[in-house]
């Protein structure tokens, strides 16, 4: 897959080690392969664990669980993670990101580098006729400097569209991750009723043909289902802490100094006013994107520098626009050719001074303005794969909200069934299958809205705000 997202913070869901209860006892273990050994000629070798397979993600939904059941207490209980003490002011998405574009370092340095620009330009425009007859080619320097404005704009605004998807990642992140923890605090009060339940049961010597199917061994299965569940409770407060610390990066706040609290309780679900096509997006992307300004003015100024060596006809050895710049300090796409494909870019190049007679140095400087065209036309089909593949991404996301829809009103049809047989005894292993049922699908229902979101944060910037999401208080 192109392009494919990735997660940097907790994406967890109850379909691990809880779905040992549906089952109530057919399997138990995680299912994972052994630690895999890598034979090397050292005298000791290391032993590489087994990649942890893929877990999904859920949050609780106020109109779709059951209220409250109970949690457990007491010596020994693990995974009572600690709960996280927020204070502060109750901060909007917008509010977050106003703060993140007026604090965040790498916006401010990318603000100084335009401040410099302007300020060479203006030292240059200072220059008159006198100057021109002194260095022929100062004209020449004046309209690369006026291009070197138009990138270092390019290059402002750039920024201003990452700081602005960082912080509605984060910002859902730590949202996401804190409903994780709910929902995984849910499970646990209902399985351990469960379990409490099944255990008077078994106590309560009833004949074999009135307690069906329930044994130890199912009792065992659903108290794993419990310590499973405040596992995962523990990883959504650790989760909750990276992305809450993720966001205050971003905003360039402290933590003492600068306390505040998000003000979502839950992921919104956005709705699809206007309706729009993969060519709009690409088209979009190509009209607006900065990268592609920064790159049709590297391509000005590159064919500027065959003009302005062709100005100093005497001279052996003339600078070049790069003495004053460093080209490489542009960040670059690198390619990926392992399991994922990523195509990647391609680096300009331009000495900071040429030697030759006049004639040289102009068929040199050719050679580099022709990489410098390649160099767009890469940057351009670049941008254009990204849209297109943003796209892809955003209308796999919205189908798979709408069927994940589906599938959580069939499971809790599923549980309600369940439920209207309660008072039977042999029906109490059904019960608990659907609850961890629904519990499943709630996750992979909040994945879906989770995934949603993240796809259309990644379409604005992409299109550079030609596609802006209406998310809530922003």
């Amino acid at each position: 897959m192109l392009f494919p997202s990735s997660r940097t913070f907790l994406m967890i869901g109850l379909c691990g080690a809880l779905l040992l209860s549906v089952t109530l006892g057919i399997c138990v273990g995680d299912g994972s392969e052994p630690n895999q050994i890598i034979p090397v000629s050292a005298p000791v070798t290391p032993v590489i664990p087994a990649p942890i397979p893929p877990s999904s993600h859920h949050i609780r939904y106020q109109d779709l669980l059951p209220g409250h059941i109970g949690k457990v207490a007491g010596p020994g209980n693990l995974g009572n993670a600690e709960p996280i003490v927020e204070s502060g002011p109750a901060l909007s998405l917008g509010e977050c990101i106003a703060i993140a574009l007026e604090r965040q370092p790498s916006l401010k340095a990318v603000q100084a580098s335009v401040a410099s620009s302007e300020a060479g330009y203006r030292a240059l425009m200072n220059f008159g006729t006198v100057g021109t007859l002194i260095s022929p080619d100062l004209g020449i320097r004046k309209q690369q400097a006026q291009r070197g404005l138009a990138a270092s704009a390019g290059e402002c605004q750039k920024a201003h569209n990452e700081v602005i998807q960082d912080v509605t990642r984060m910002y859902y992140s730590a949202v996401y991750a804190k409903q994780q923890g709910e929902l995984a605090d849910e499970m646990v009060g209902v399985l351990d009723n469960l379990a409490t339940l099944i255990d008077k049961i078994l106590k309560s010597k009833l004949p074999p043909d009135e307690l069906g199917n329930l044994n130890m061994g199912k009792l065992r299965v659903v108290q794993m289902g419990v310590v499973t569940a405040k596992e995962l409770r523990l990883k959504a407060v650790q989760g909750r802490k990276q992305a809450l610390a993720a966001l205050r990066q971003v905003m360039a706040v402290d933590e003492k100094s600068f306390p505040f609290r998000i003000k979502d309780v839950e992921l919104p679900v956005m709705s699809q006013q206007t309706s729009f096509t993969k060519e709009l997006v690409v088209e979009q992307a190509l009209a607006r994107r900065p990268e592609l300004a920064l790159a049709a003015a590297g391509v000005d100024v590159f064919r500027l520098e065959v003009y302005a060596q062709g100005k100093i006809p005497f001279k052996r050895v003339v600078p070049t626009f790069a003495s004053g710049a460093d080209l490489h300090s542009r960040d670059i796409p690198q390619a990926i050719r392992a399991k994922e494909y990523r195509p990647g870019g391609i680096i300009p190049e331009m000495p900071t001074q040429l030697v030759g007679s006049k004639y040289d140095r102009v068929a040199r400087a050719m050679t580099f303005s022709q990489k410098a065209e390649a160099v767009y036309e890469s940057a351009h089909s670049l941008v254009s794969l990204e849209a297109e593949n943003a796209f892809y991404e955003f209308e796999y996301a919205n189908e798979k909200l709408i069927l994940a829809k589906e599938k959580l009103d069939l499971a809790l049809d599923l549980r309600k069934r369940a439920r209207e047989k309660a008072d039977s005894t042999k029906e109490k292993d059904q019960i608990v299958q659907a609850e961890i049922t629904v519990a499943k699908v709630q996750s992979d229902y909040v994945e879906a809205v989770f995934d949603h979101l993240l796809a259309l944060a990644a379409l604005e910037r992409i299109t550079a705000g030609g596609i802006k999401p209406a998310f809530p208080d922003r």
